[in-house]
């Protein structure tokens, strides 16, 4: 008994978490020196003592170009080595990550960078050109990093960066930004979501809780975009010393190869690329005996798809979900979860996104103001160190989201049945395809250009490979002519392409309110009658 220390006392002063990305990938560089960080597809490796090295050489460019801790730096690649070498340099400064998706126009990323006035922008070489163009036209002096051999005169070389003495890594807090991923809004406009060191490390602990747990000998295949679900992902594994293997494009053939061959132990997808995947995996044999861990997000695996999959892979399936705005998991559902007779009638709950994380709060709250009760729909509103700091240089729209007493309006709609959270509908019209995150305003906006456009609504449709997929419902004002062709023209000059309508529907008149307004609502519903899960499916 005298050996035993001492109990806490009320007085004593609580330890508080002072770790950030910066503090944490030093201390990973540090201990697992002689561990592989990156193999490449040429097969070439990296430890973790190079990648801190680098890192350091690559802090020390930015800041022989004037950048400072807190300045912004814009990351549009594909999936490559560099882009967790960049990832680990903005840390290592303190610059703040705004990875945008690869998918976006040029356009929309000129007009993203305005808003968060970076220092530099990282590109690639299909990139380069249209991205300093775009700039140019904004009137914006953005420094452009080619990552690759520059196209343009005045790309600055990647390598002539990485050319520098390593820098001392400054002070950080954990309420400092770390990474500023972009969403939009129903209004269409991109709002940059202000996410901190602490919420992001925070976001890396709660994934470990719904993981397996993560070992040095772990080869995580990055097939889903660094920038959304990989990048998440890419923390948990890399505090723990695994390997991270990266792919440009999503090819399901040589992702099967690249399990075999490199032995990789997860992999993250999106609900699209598994659909892509099960036609290869019928067609062939391949050695999948390594693989423990496939994570997906953004919507379920149909029953009859999953018994396939689970019948090629083993039981290997989890599913995440979560915001941008409070960063996954807020609910998960296990691989013990996703195990069902496919003889018998599949169980509700594979419709659902899964069982709470213990790090989280969440909350359902009807119309009326008042808890939801067990099966009864309501916003999902959650609470936890995930959660942002709010939108970049908008109150007014943080002010919507971010509630009193911590808590978070998702805007999504949801229901709790035997402890399994169901997405049932949106509050937001965001439409999720193929795990991207698309929003009607800014489609409606690109086709009212064209003169023969009386309205326009913009939904999400049920679609067996993408889960939702855009349609657009048009009038046609009278006396003119708009096709499918001349809206799909239009389209592909203003926004991404995995934002085109990818069906069109001309009709005399759209449904409105009293006030004139169009019932999105209304005209969604009518495309989802007899689907059981109105999001995703």
């Amino acid at each position: 008994m005298g050996n035993e220390a001492p109990l806490a006392t009320a007085e004593a002063e609580p330890r508080r978490v002072t770790a950030t990305l910066t503090s944490a990938f030093a201390e990973v560089y540090r201990r697992h020196a002689g561990s592989t960080a990156i193999i490449g597809l040429d097969g070439r490796r990296c430890t973790y003592a190079e990648l801190g090295s680098r890192a350091r050489r690559l802090a020390g460019g930015l800041g022989s170009l004037g950048a400072a801790p807190g300045d912004r730096a814009i990351v549009l690649m594909k999936n490559r080595p560099e882009s967790i070498v960049i990832d680990h340099a903005l840390a290592a400064g303190g610059f703040v990550r705004v990875a945008l998706s690869y998918r976006l126009h040029s356009r929309e990323v000129a007009a993203i960078a305005r808003d968060c006035t970076p220092v530099v922008a990282f590109v690639d070489d299909e990139r380069e050109a249209g991205l300093a163009e775009a700039f140019a036209e904004a009137g914006l002096d953005i420094p452009v990093v080619a990552v690759d051999e520059p196209r343009t005169s005045s790309a600055l070389r990647f390598a002539a960066l990485l050319d520098h003495p390593e820098a001392e890594s400054p002070a950080v807090t954990t309420e400092q930004l770390a990474w500023m991923p972009y969403t939009s809004g129903t209004t269409g406009e991109p709002k940059g979501v202000m996410l901190s060191h602490r919420s992001v490390l925070a976001c890396a602990r709660n994934l470990m809780v719904e993981l397996d747990a993560i070992e040095q000998d772990d080869v995580v295949l990055h097939v889903a975009p660094l920038t959304h679900l990989s990048g998440y992902l890419s923390v948990p594994y890399t505090l723990r010393g695994a390997t991270h293997v990266c792919v440009p494009k999503f090819d399901a053939a040589q992702t099967l190869r690249a399990v075999s061959e490199l032995g990789v132990t997860v992999l993250p997808m999106v609900p699209t690329m598994l659909n892509m995947l099960l036609p290869e995996l019928d067609a062939a044999q391949w050695d999948t005996s390594t693989l423990h861990t496939v994570i997906y997000g953004g919507s379920a695996i149909a029953p009859s798809r999953l018994a396939r999959l689970v019948g090629h892979l083993g039981d290997v399936f989890l599913q995440a979900y979560g915001l941008t705005e409070i960063p996954f998991p807020l609910a998960s559902l296990s691989k013990h979860s996703h195990r069902f007779d496919p003889a018998g009638p599949p169980p509700e709950r594979l419709a659902s996104a899964g069982r709470i994380n213990p790090f989280v709060e969440i909350r359902l709250r009807t119309p009326d103001g008042r808890d939801a009760a067990e099966g009864e729909e309501g916003e999902i509103q959650a609470r936890g160190d995930t959660t942002m700091l709010g939108y970049w240089n908008r109150p007014a729209a943080t002010a919507d989201v971010l509630l009193p007493d911590g808590w978070a309006a998702s805007g999504d709609v949801g229901r709790m049945r035997d402890g399994f959270l169901h997405i049932v509908d949106r509050k937001k019209d965001m439409i999720v395809s193929g795990g991207f995150n698309v929003f009607p305003a800014e489609i409606e906006n690109a086709i009212a250009v064209l003169d023969g456009v009386d309205e326009v609504a913009v939904v999400g449709v049920p679609d067996e490979r993408w889960g939702e997929s855009v349609k657009a419902v048009v009038v046609v004002r009278d006396g003119h002519r708009v096709s499918t062709e001349d809206i799909d023209r239009v389209c592909r000059e203003r926004i991404a392409a995995y934002k085109r309508p990818r069906s069109v529907d001309f009709v005399d008149a759209l449904p409105k309110t009293g006030s004139g307004k169009i019932q999105r609502h209304r005209i969604r519903s009518g495309y989802w009658a007899g689907e059981e899960r109105r999001v995703g499916s």
